[in-house]
């Protein structure tokens, strides 16, 4: 690897695109609104790559909206490039090499420091072009949103490569593009370090900067300069860096046995584990980052097709728990079996949470208390946390009922004969009846058939010598 030379690759880039650089037309440069500046070159840009002037479409776009705007005087002062006429860009392009500002003794602030190099890519892009009033000499105005990256280099900090975002200069991150017109510099960045022009290709969403890039060799190298206390192979030279970054992220999180199985996955070729858009919007220090690259997995190395959520929530709770994840299922029924065992796990750990207090126990259900207070089969739940367990183990949401049960809404009891187990729930009506208004099996295994005759059995438990309390059963 060569080390970078600033002054180098400004000639390099003058060598190979002088011919394309506007910088001599007086007239595309007046068309453009640009002042000439020593030492500039200006390019025309269109996707990363830069164009011959004769290729390009917006001179004949600038040409045509001053036309329109001449002739409209009266009703048009402005037109705003849109999506179709926007795809072009200029880049221009300038080499530095200055000193330091330093303080003289009266305090005065002079060029007299270290010196250093600075080479400058500055995109403008077109947003409007308008008719300027106070001018007669330049009757146009172009706007332009303009984009600047900085290279700085000097002997005492090295390379130091930079993007303005307002009035900050932050150091520039992988994701953006190094010189706005990658695609045609590869060549001369070929020269000076292969690497780049590797990366150049890649260009996913990671936290790795330029400067990082650089000045390492290859993606080990690199690897083992950003995380010095994580072991590395060579091998990670052969796949995306993505996908290592991925493992990287990935394996505080998943047993050992399931850490082995996604690095045998990245290893087959023909499987992209862990695609672009992974890695796109989502802050990769976060739990959702890790969630992504999980249902990544899953969906393109165990299951194509899943209910995502039961996937998300499994995840959630075994964070939770502070489990590490394995994924021990090859179907949706599968799927959904981890994630009730784990249920278990969790409620278990959320009940312990819990502040305990009785439920209000109604006066309107006095007498069926009485009545089913000693009946071997029937639980009455008293308290919220007997409530939360009840959902806890038969696997649904009767916990959600804690607000009707304290206004008198219903009661909630615990049914158990032989291998069958329910909760019921039953609620006073108008007339003076007590109606079972669900019985809940196990949602695991509940069937319906049997469900049905349960609740007839159900029926005769409520005939007194007072009243008949009618049955009737709904399932959740």
């Amino acid at each position: 690897m060569n080390p970078i030379n600033l002054n180098h690759l400004f000639e390099d880039i003058s060598h190979h695109f002088q011919q394309f650089s506007i910088e001599d037309n007086d007239e595309l440069m007046g068309l453009f609104q640009i002042e000439q500046e020593y030492d500039y070159l200006t390019f025309i840009c269109r996707e990363g790559r830069i164009i011959d002037p004769k290729e390009s479409k917006i001179i004949s776009h600038l040409r045509r909206f001053k036309n329109y705007i001449s002739k409209n005087k009266e009703t048009i002062s402005e037109i705003k490039f849109d999506g179709t006429t926007n795809l072009e860009y200029l880049v221009r392009v300038t080499y530095q090499r200055n000193r330091r500002l330093i303080e003289d003794d009266q305090g005065v602030l002079i060029c007299a420091g270290e010196e250093y190099d600075s080479l400058k890519f500055t995109q403008l892009k077109f947003e409007s072009i308008g008719r300027s009033i106070y001018f007669e000499l330049r009757p146009f105005y172009i706007r332009y949103n303009d984009f600047q990256h900085l290279f700085l280099q000097d002997e005492p900090n090295g390379l130091t490569i930079l993007e303005r975002r307002g009035k900050k200069q932050i150091t520039l991150s992988y994701e953006r593009p190094l010189t706005f017109m990658d695609g045609s510099c590869e060549s001369i960045f070929q020269k000076i370090n292969p690497f780049i022009k590797e990366m150049m290709k890649e260009k996913d969403s990671l936290p790795f900067t330029w400067a990082e890039i650089i000045e390492a060799k290859n993606k080990y190298e690199l690897l083992c300069k950003k995380y010095p206390s994580k072991k590395f192979t060579k091998k990670v030279n052969k796949y995306p860096l993505r996908h290592t970054y991925a493992l990287i992220k990935l394996k505080p999180r998943v047993t050992r046995k399931q850490f082995r199985r996604i690095e045998a996955a990245i290893e087959q070729e023909d499987i992209d584990v862990f695609p672009s858009e992974r890695f796109d919007f989502i802050r990769k220090n976060s739990r959702e980052f890790v969630k992504s690259l999980l249902i990544s997995y899953v969906q393109n190395c165990i299951l194509p097709s899943f209910a995502t959520i039961i996937l998300s929530d499994l995840m959630d709770m075994s964070f939770y728990l502070n489990q590490k994840l394995e994924f021990n299922f090859k179907t949706e029924r599968g799927l959904l079996r981890q994630h009730n065992q784990i249920v278990e796990e969790y409620n278990l750990k959320q009940a312990k949470r819990l502040k305990t207090f009785k439920l209000k126990q109604h006066g309107k259900y006095r007498l069926l208390v009485k009545h089913l207070q000693n009946h071997p089969h029937f639980n009455l739940i008293k308290t919220n946390k007997e409530l939360f367990m009840e959902g806890s183990t038969m696997h649904h949401c009767v916990y959600n009922y804690l607000e009707k049960i304290q206004r008198g809404g219903s009661t909630i009891w615990k049914y158990e004969r032989q291998k069958h187990r329910y909760t019921v729930e039953i609620e006073k009506r108008k007339y003076g009846n007590y109606e079972v208004y669900s019985a809940m099996e196990n949602t695991i295994h509940c069937q319906i058939n049997k469900n049905l005759m349960r609740s007839k059995r159900l029926l005769g438990l409520f005939r007194t010598n007072k009243s008949l309390y009618k049955t009737s059963v709904y399932f959740d």
